[in-house]
């Protein structure tokens, strides 16, 4: 393509979904300005490991950037890190940081990502109280591990579970507490998360559900030593880390033009938003979905470098080769690694094909909407997996996704997939 003279795209978020925004800019052919803005101090790194590998000290730093330093150099992309926006005005397309300087754009992409939830928990701001979110909070973290005996994880969600499995794969007693009935409860749900409860349990782990946290109770230098549930129940505990979820880090928009849908930005399936030259990718970006007719957010991996990619394309007019990818996403959690594909809701049924009776066996599970296919997860399963995935969007005979002797390969989908 051929730039316009004067074409300077900013990007607000040095995520996966900014970097992968920026770097595609160049390899499909812009030659104008690109600026990378991001509020941390790291270049752009990918998160899944913190709660994992890193935390665990199996891989080093380096190894999480999206890319080295010297490539943004190679690509022309100008880093302004450290310096979070805080106001934009789309009249007069500027960002304006919080260290007062003001960025002009011909075009916008917002990858800002998401904020952890921090819930208004009395005792919360005690030292040794922790979220993970960042890589600076996975350090401080990692810090604090030597000679730690005794954790409470509270949240039993993705994060949660990733935590407590390796931390307690590192030697330590862990408890993890939740008000839901139980481990990934939300987007597994009672059948699956039975099996997810089995693999902590086995392995140590504690899990109390069905009773939220009252209070962090400090010792006499202000450090938490216990929490209190609920029902007046005490804990004690050297470390706590919290993970209950995350929120779109829009709060420097709520003033703006910009729609929202439920706290993220809504745009098409090309990233744009209802402004002209503003797109969104990545977790702070929820996606027109025709077939629910609503958007969607979707907080994976793979879904940031697919949304990045495609804002390049739309900026730059390059032809959009192939549908957005369908979401994704892995949870590693001690030998098990669990493999979601698709995207359900609490109305799906679900059918299995393995024994949930059996934790350390294979399975399947396929979630049906309307007698369509709507996702698929897979533990320790990634050939089958991979082999259900291109029934998605497809009717499937129930029977013959529950029967472990009918080959995945040569089911004919019933329904052509609505595209």
């Amino acid at each position: 393509m051929s730039t316009p003279t004067g074409d300077r795209v900013v990007v607000v978020g040095a995520s996966l979904a900014g970097a992968t925004a920026a770097f595609t800019l160049r390899e499909t052919g812009f030659d104008g300005d690109i600026v990378l803005i991001g509020a941390e101090t790291e270049l752009p790194y990918e998160r899944p490991a913190l709660s994992k590998s890193y935390l665990a000290g199996e891989i080093p730093r380096e190894k999480l950037l999206v890319r080295p330093a010297e490539a943004y150099d190679q690509h022309r992309i100008e880093r302004r890190l450290g310096q979070a926006a805080v106001a934009l005005d789309a009249d007069d397309q500027t960002v304006t940081l919080e260290s007062g300087d003001v960025s002009a754009y011909t075009q916008l992409v917002i990858a800002t990502g998401a904020s952890n939830v921090r819930p208004p928990i009395p005792g919360i701001d005690l030292a040794g109280v922790h979220q993970l979110r960042t890589i600076a909070d996975a350090d401080a973290l990692r810090r604090a591990l030597p000679g730690l005996r005794r954790v409470v994880v509270v949240g039993q969600g993705f994060i949660g579970c990733e935590i407590t499995a390796t931390l307690t794969t590192l030697g330590v007693d862990v408890t993890a507490v939740d008000a839901v009935p139980g481990p990934l409860w939300g987007p597994l749900g009672p059948q699956l998360s039975a099996v997810v409860r089995r693999w902590h349990e086995d392995h140590g782990a504690r899990l109390i559900n069905d009773l939220g946290v009252s209070a962090f109770l400090p010792d006499g230098a202000g450090r938490v030593n216990a929490i209190e549930l609920a029902d007046g129940q005490r804990l004690d505990a050297e470390l706590v880390v919290v993970g209950v979820g995350v929120r779109p880090a829009t709060g420097w928009l709520q003033d703006t033009p910009v729609h929202l849908v439920r706290g993220a930005i809504g745009v098409d399936t090309e990233g744009r938003t209802n402004l002209p030259g503003v797109y969104a990718a990545g977790d702070v970006a929820a996606t027109w979905d025709s077939q629910l007719g609503q958007h969607v957010r979707h907080e994976h991996w793979a879904t940031a470098i697919d949304q990045g990619q495609r804002v390049a394309y739309a900026i730059t007019g390059t032809p959009q080769a192939t549908e957005p990818g369908i979401p994704s996403f892995w949870s590693d959690q001690y030998d098990r690694s669990l493999q979601y594909v698709g995207s359900h809701d609490a109305d799906c049924k679900v059918v299995v094909r393995g024994d949930l009776a059996q934790p350390d066996a294979p399975l399947l599970a396929f979630f049906l909407r309307a007698d369509r296919l709507a996702a698929v997860l897979g533990v320790n399963s990634g050939r089958d997996l991979r082999r259900a995935q291109r029934l998605i969007g497809h009717g499937v005979a129930p029977a013959a996704l529950a029967d472990p002797a009918v080959d995945l390969r040569q089911l004919t989908p019933l329904i052509p997939a609505a595209r």
